[in-house]
């Protein structure tokens, strides 16, 4: 069955992620599946060098466990309360998993043996933190995630989503994602803008820029609304952008080397930094199941 999957290490950021899949995950008509991955550290420097071998670690799993199970209920709780409003809504299934081992073993392990087609994590802000723990396997997430990847600030609450904005650079393998976001658009009855930031050599030649724009959108025309965007630079451009009126950022992310990350990093990553809004990341490539 096609899955909606959130990981939680049930701070209020995780939590309100999930709040936001559920709402996903009724849309998108998949089952939601919590995950949660835990270590058993022998000494915590933060409980003042106190030796974690104290603390059983069966005890913890069935901590974790019981966390699970009673968020699992909340969210059961939560569900029925949103299909008075809608009783011809999709109701989806809520199951959880945990292991002890790295939060990004666990994702791709369970994303593999759920049909996972959403991956939510949540995002705490700069200078907080939890952003040292949960925060940052989000960003790492955004380099490692197969599925697509969407990301929650931590003060975000769901709304009905009426437009999302992609921003593109009008290559291939990205019509092919416009194509599945058109999909997504479809579900939630959303505008979808396509955001490209005009370039140098775009400015060079005007013609073959336009003969670009063309070959782009010819078959979707009908399914997109395009907005050519004039910046100093991409980051720029996508600033602009996340200050209009959207309710969801898409943006693809090419897997880069060691050197590539060191050097420029990815605008994806950088536009985390600056979260107001939801931002789905979309592995190039990669299959997407909406």
């Amino acid at each position: 069955m096609r899955t909606v999957l959130v990981p939680t290490d049930f701070s209020k950021p995780s939590r309100n992620a999930a709040y936001f899949a559920l709402h996903m995950a009724i849309a998108l008509k998949a089952d939601l599946h919590l995950c949660n991955a835990y270590t058993v550290p022998a000494e915590s420097p933060m409980m003042g060098g106190v030796s974690w071998a104290l603390y059983d670690s069966i005890d913890l799993q069935k901590d974790v466990e019981k966390g699970l199970k009673k968020f699992a209920k909340t969210l059961e709780k939560k569900e029925i309360v949103l299909s008075t409003d809608q009783p011809e809504a999709f109701h989806p299934t809520i199951t959880y998993s945990y292991a002890q081992e790295n939060l990004e073993t666990l994702i791709q392990k369970t994303a593999a043996s759920t049909e996972t087609i959403l991956t939510v994590m949540g995002m705490t802000g700069a200078g907080n933190l939890n952003r040292l723990v949960f925060g940052s396997s989000s960003l790492h997430m955004i380099e490692k995630t197969h599925t697509p990847l969407l990301i929650i600030p931590h003060h975000h609450r769901y709304k009905p989503i009426a437009k999302i904005a992609f921003a593109t650079d009008l290559s291939k393998e990205d019509k092919k994602t416009v194509m599945s976001l058109a999909k997504l658009a479809d579900y939630f009855n959303a505008e979808l803008l396509i955001a490209h930031v005009k370039g140098f050599i775009d400015l060079l030649d005007e013609k073959a820029y336009q003969h670009k724009i063309e070959t782009f959108i010819k078959g979707i025309e009908d399914k997109i609304k395009y907005l050519q965007m004039e910046a100093e630079s991409v980051d720029s451009g996508l600033d602009d952008l996340r200050s209009g009126d959207l309710d969801l950022l898409v943006m693809g992310h090419q897997h880069k080397d060691f050197f590539d990350r060191l050097t420029m990093g990815s605008h994806s990553r950088r536009q985390t930094r600056k979260l107001h809004i939801p931002l789905m990341v979309i592995p190039t490539g990669m299959p997407v199941l909406f």
